[in-house]
């Protein structure tokens, strides 16, 4: 039997190590920016706890306090869009119709649902279902079993001349 030739080594061309070097860089700022649009969501989540509680003492309008509810629902769900997209690198549309769809509907309590036009209450019904239809028929759920992530530090530490970190 013939030997089968061992394929040649192709060395890699220098602006394809470039390349490599800025995505790296890059991702890890994009990572940083996200990391810090999740601090600010947390410091709007706290301000609205906070509205929410000090409005409780106060006579208030019970549209405004359950539209500030469903304001923290919100950004509930946009720090989930923003973990999801921090560790898969996709934007997960299914979160995003759902952020749509409880922003819709905040806006209908805090409008108040007999104060609305009625056509505006129909075209909203509407946008709703649709994006209820999306969600359910549209094959946009976010799997998260379809990447594996795997913990690879940052920094390495160097081993002790025992052979332990």
């Amino acid at each position: 039997m013939e030997a089968k030739p061992k394929p040649e080594k192709r060395e890699v061309e220098f602006y394809f190590w470039i390349h490599h070097a800025i995505r790296k860089y890059v991702e890890i700022v994009m990572d940083l920016i996200l990391i810090g649009l999740i601090l600010v969501t947390f410091v709007l989540i706290a301000k609205s706890i906070y509205t929410l509680w000090i409005g409780l003492y106060r006579e208030t309008n019970i549209h405004e306090i359950l539209s500030e509810m469903m304001f923290i629902f919100i950004l509930i769900e946009v720090v989930r869009l923003l973990i999801i997209y921090l560790e898969f690198h996709k934007v997960a549309l299914d979160a995003i119709v759902e952020i749509t769809i409880a922003s819709a509907l905040r806006e209908l309590i805090l409008k108040g649902v007999l104060e609305v036009k009625p056509l505006i209450l129909a075209v909203v019904s509407l946008f709703i279902l649709i994006l209820g239809l999306l969600l359910r028929f549209g094959n946009i759920r976010h799997v998260p079993g379809e990447v594996f992530t795997k913990y690879r530090p940052f920094f390495r530490r160097k081993e002790a001349p025992g052979g332990k970190p």
